[in-house]
């Protein structure tokens, strides 16, 4: 449920997806510069394969000319509402924190642009029962904090505890342990149980980890990636401002964190390298600057001026850079797939199949991303419910109702309507009134809905109240409600059918043209039981199922996972899993 902040949007989503504002995998990446549009396609079209590796070793390989020293910038246009391990669920915290402060259970390795669970601070990557009701994870010993203290056993049962304070530190954290763990569904955390007893993690001996489940999961070595799962003393718990200096495994610690502003990392000398099968520690400091404006910032790095040139900008390229930086500068770009996708929501509850196809075919794709500005290097027209670079992705020829690209096809729609006595059937929406570029979008959709024969009654909103809006799953509109964009928690269908589609996100906002089909329920159930190599082709043969014979919602695009850096800034990997560089990889000049 890694659903990305509203400032995180880019800007083709942001153009496609009008009524939506908000907003991990592996297709080849580009390495270090160059791209476009058509290389970005071509990388979008081909599927990560299934893969473990549970017999990686550290160290992580040096890589080829990489020196130590220096301060990285890292430029982000978002705000992570916390950095604490217990509560980090989005796409950019999940990255900083997975890939330089906690280690976690497992990991992934990308190679060859594709995603390989590994271990990290377990020996291997977790053995499930017979009846996948239980799963085990034998820890590796030698294991110190960022203040030389040693991790224990008991360090790990208390940070998956305190993930289930959902009042507190771990209010913006995932919920799968609730589903998934014994006792989760009743359990509030050790704040406000201090002497309950939690069944759903035990200890073995003075070395392994059992997770104790209420239902299979064939994909929880994939969850246990997740900082939740990184281990945390009681001792020095200080609830709240944990984030500010938190103790870390990985390669670097928290010297100083504003909130809003930045964080300054520095290295961990206690980081077990040796250990540690993937990452890196090249810079001596790291510096994240957030809620960045991303035009100065990219402006500056491509000017290569002062700061500038130590930085890398993790946002999609504004517009009026696209030249620069597919011409001259071309190898200060880096272009390659990632997690998410974006959707144009209908309401299934609402609005009758065969109209819904109607509307698929009036939707005016190119003239809403021209009216916004969109930039081709943001994004790659989507024809699937799921990302390009999820396990098992199959393309399948486009739809005639979702080509995600394209003026629409007013004529066939008026036919539609025509033929089903629904002339000038209402389509409702809001839509964010305060920026240009929304207003533009939606002028662009308005008039192509109009010319097809539907009757439009767009409704204005503020973007402080749009998000709200679009929550709430009984508004008196039938069109874009529910969540305009996911990206996925782990590279298997389990983390995107089942959440989008089952239903269960209605009432919250997180599902995808509120539909629920028991039928559907049954068949996701089933695969969901399934190993992750045998469910993949299944949940792909799901996702053309859901197109042809439900079509709840319209695919929009494919994010694109974009980064523009300084001369000083080098290995430049793209990472669809974490959907952007390939952060321990980075070294300074």
């Amino acid at each position: 449920m890694r659903w990305t902040q509203l400032v995180a949007l880019t800007a083709a989503g942001a153009a496609a997806v009008s009524l939506a504002a908000c907003g991990s995998g592996g297709s080849p990446s580009k390495s270090s510069g160059g791209g476009g549009a058509n290389t970005a396609a071509a990388a979008q079209t081909k599927a990560a394969v299934a893969a473990t590796n549970p017999n990686l070793k550290g160290p992580a390989p040096a890589i080829s000319g990489a020196k130590k020293g220096g301060t990285l910038n890292i430029d982000d246009g978002s705000n992570p509402p916390t950095m604490d391990p217990s509560g980090i669920y989005y796409i950019d915290s999940n990255a900083y924190a997975t890939q330089y402060l906690f280690r976690t259970l497992t990991q992934y390795k990308i190679v060859k642009g594709k995603p390989v669970l590994v271990p990290d601070l377990a020996e291997g990557v977790g053995k499930p029962s017979a009846d996948g009701l239980t799963w085990t994870f034998k820890i590796k010993s030698g294991l110190k904090y960022s203040d030389g203290k040693p991790v224990k056993l008991a360090d790990f049962v208390y940070a998956i505890k305190r993930s289930f304070a959902t009042e507190s530190v771990a209010a913006n954290g995932t919920n799968y342990q609730m589903e998934f763990l014994k006792g989760g569904s009743t359990y509030k955390g050790p704040f406000r149980q201090p002497n309950a007893k939690f069944p759903g993690v035990t200890t073995q001996g003075s070395d392994t980890l059992v997770f104790h489940l209420t239902k299979k999961m064939p994909s929880f070595n994939y969850f246990a990636s997740f900082p939740e799962f990184s281990p945390i003393p009681q001792s020095a718990d200080t609830k709240g401002k944990y984030q500010m200096h938190p103790l870390t495994t990985g390669p670097y610690q928290v010297q100083t964190y504003t909130k809003g502003q930045k964080m300054v990392l520095t290295r961990n000398k206690y980081w077990n390298a040796t250990s540690d099968p993937v990452r890196h520690a090249y810079p001596s400091k790291i510096q994240i600057n957030f809620s960045v404006q991303d035009l100065p910032s990219q402006q500056r790095i491509l000017a290569n001026s002062g700061v500038g040139t130590n930085t890398i900008n993790i946002d999609a390229i504004d517009a009026s850079l696209v030249s620069k930086v597919t011409g001259a500068q071309k190898d200060q770009f880096a272009l390659g797939s990632s997690s998410c996708e974006y959707f144009d929501e209908l309401d299934s509850r609402k609005i009758p199949l065969n109209i819904r196809k109607a509307i698929g075919y009036a939707w005016p794709f190119n003239e809403m991303r021209k009216a916004a500005g969109a930039s081709s290097l943001s994004y790659q027209p989507a024809t699937t419910y799921a990302a390009p670079s999820l396990q098992g992705f199959k393309k399948y020829p486009a739809l005639p109702y979702a080509t995600g690209q394209g003026n629409g096809d007013p004529a066939k729609a008026k036919a539609i309507l025509k033929k089903a006595g629904k002339t000038g059937f209402q389509l409702s929406y809001y839509y964010i009134s305060d920026k240009p570029t929304k207003v533009s979008a939606n002028n662009a959709l308005k008039a192509g809905l109009t010319a097809a024969g539907f009757k439009v009654k767009d409704i204005p909103v503020s973007t402080a109240e749009y998000e709200k809006k679009i929550s709430d799953p009984s508004a008196p509109v039938n069109m874009g409600q529910g969540t305009p964009g996911w990206c996925y928690d782990w590279p298997t269908g389990d983390s995107v059918y089942p959440v989008l589609f089952n239903g269960a996100g209605i009432s919250n906002g997180l599902s995808v043209g509120q539909f629920k089909n028991a039928a559907v329920n049954k068949e996701m159930d089933a695969i969901g039981q399934l190993p992750p190599e045998k469910a993949a082709p299944k949940w792909a043969a799901l996702d053309k199922e859901l197109m042809t014979k439900y079509f709840p919602s319209i695919p929009d695009d494919y994010s694109m996972n974009s980064a523009t850096y300084g001369k000083n800034v080098q290995n430049v990997e793209m990472n669809p899993l974490i959907s952007m560089p390939s952060l321990t990889a980075l070294w300074v000049k």
